[in-house]
């Protein structure tokens, strides 16, 4: 099972895109796409009839394993 560090400002982010916690944790888990970010590592999924965008720190959040510092979450198109 992996774990997101999420801060205040991607909180509330994901709260105004009304983004499920699950879809970034799926897109993580077993990306359609996964490609380098200047950012980090950016991902996507397609899960029912929407497809999430997730941009993550390619960096080790402390050593921990399986655990992922979220940089953004999206929703392409509708």
């Amino acid at each position: 099972m992996i774990k997101l560090k999420l801060t205040v400002h991607v909180q509330a982010r994901l709260y105004e895109r009304n983004i499920d916690i699950d879809h970034i944790k799926r897109a993580i888990e077993s990306p359609d796409e996964k490609y380098p970010d200047q950012k980090g590592v950016k991902v996507r999924k397609k899960i029912g009839g929407k497809i999430i965008t997730v941009i993550y720190s390619s960096e080790r959040w402390r050593d921990q394993p399986n655990t992922y510092l979220i940089i953004t979450a999206y929703y392409l198109g509708k």
